[in-house]
């Protein structure tokens, strides 16, 4: 019912060219994906069940970077596309989801996520050529990468892993980071710097070109020596530069001057995770400690608070005559932080200790990540709802304006043809 519904409404605002956005489908969809796979993840860990397969170990790596992240990316720089490649990308994102699921082994399992990876950057690489910077040019090839990774995953596995997978995941790790630095510096400089022109402030640091670009030159480096035998101290090196850099650069924001701006301020706290999992992955990578644990500072804490945020953001947009609902906002960036917080320490805490445990701990997490993203599908679905109303009353009130016009037009005409009348007599 609900696809029925975006369907109609997107097609509705623009069926002149039948475009759609592509954020009203994939948004909810990585939400619903995101809560269920983090309790799905748990119960693998502690049950040994046939169907839960999916779930452990590289599984859960394999539906968090290619489920949950790359259904993120879709949705934001597909922007408005044709109905019919929106829904084509979709069906093969769930199509890729319920295969690896279900057979994560088979050759649907395997190749429908390099699939839809594919299909995805055909549609949104070429939408970056045209820059004329080339720090945004350096968009196209960042989402190209990170769209094959899926396929080097698949390629790496049929030829026994020659590179490990722990660092193919290192290395779209970093790839995420370099997106989410970029993406999210583009919002949050200008967010900041308007909201501080309202009370009258002058933001001096904004996008900060000099800082974006090196974290834009740094972080492939990164990346590539991620992949090569014995070049993870200068992966480590590399990505501790960029922690300080994406720090420095958040510091002369003064997002605190924001507080009331809930929305900003948790931009603001997914800026900041970016920093500690980024400085914390270069940390083991450089002393080649264990990373499955401190990725999640990246992955839950980075990933999920800033998308939530930009999630959020984006909806309330459409209503910014109303007051935010800050309660909302607050519940949701707090039960993210839980459950960074909660995953982070269930991997380090040793399970015989008494009190929490590592699978307490491990629920805690899941648990706080899911009750958040239910609440913003949730939020999702009621805004998006909110902005069909408001569309249909307009639409409304505007035909109510018109009508006034054609009945003076219809009683002029009776008029004048009365007036004739009383002529002729």
């Amino acid at each position: 019912m609900y696809l029925k519904y975006i369907f109609k409404n997107n097609h509705d605002q623009g069926k002149s060219v039948n475009k759609v956005s592509a954020q009203n489908l994939f948004f909810p969809a990585a939400c619903i994906h995101a809560a269920i796979t983090a309790v799905l993840t748990v119960l693998a860990y502690q049950f040994s069940s046939e169907w839960l397969m999916a779930f452990v170990g590289l599984g859960h790596a394999h539906e968090m970077l290619f489920g949950f992240a790359l259904a993120l990316i879709a949705g934001y720089t597909l922007g408005q596309i044709e109905a019919r490649w929106l829904w084509i990308l979709f069906g093969l994102w769930l199509f890729a989801r319920i295969g690896y699921w279900v057979d994560p082994a088979g050759a649907i399992g395997q190749w429908s996520s390099p699939l839809f990876a594919l299909a995805l950057a055909w549609k949104i690489v070429p939408r970056f050529f045209a820059a004329k910077k080339w720090r945004n040019r350096m968009i196209s090839p960042l989402l190209m990468a990170i769209c094959s990774v899926p396929l080097g995953w698949l390629i790496l596995r049929e030829m026994g892993w020659p590179v490990a997978p722990g660092q193919l995941s290192q290395a779209m790790i970093l790839l995420l980071v370099m997106l989410m630095a970029f993406i999210g510096g583009r919002i949050i400089a200008p967010a900041v710097a308007g909201e501080m022109q309202k009370r009258g402030i002058t933001q001096q640091a904004r996008v900060q070109p000099q800082l974006e670009a090196l974290i834009l030159l740094l972080l492939p480096a990164g990346a590539i020596s991620a992949l090569i035998p014995g070049a993870s101290q200068v992966a480590g090196v590399l990505s501790i530069t960029v922690a300080i850099v994406i720090a420095v650069r958040l510091i002369r924001w003064k997002i605190w001057r924001c507080g009331d701006r809930a929305d900003l301020i948790g931009l603001g706290i997914g800026y900041g995770w970016l920093a500690i999992g980024t400085f914390a992955l270069g940390f083991a990578i450089f002393f080649e400690l264990a990373t499955y644990v401190l990725l999640h500072f990246i992955t839950v804490g980075a990933l999920g608070t800033l998308s939530a945020s930009v999630m959020m953001k984006n909806n309330l947009h459409q209503f910014k005559h109303l007051p935010q609902p800050k309660v909302m906002i607050v519940n949701i960036l707090g039960l993210l932080c839980l459950a960074t917080l909660f995953r982070v320490l269930a991997g380090a805490i040793v399970d015989s200790s008494p009190g929490l445990t590592g699978p307490h701990l491990l629920w805690l997490s899941a648990l706080s990540w899911s009750a958040a993203y239910f609440a913003l599908a949730i939020f999702l679905f009621s805004t998006q709802r909110k902005s069909t109303q408001k569309q249909a009353s307009l639409k409304k009130a505007s035909a109510v304006k018109a009508a006034p016009k054609i009945v003076n037009a219809t009683s002029v005409v009776t008029q004048s043809k009365r007036g004739q009348c009383h002529d002729s007599i």
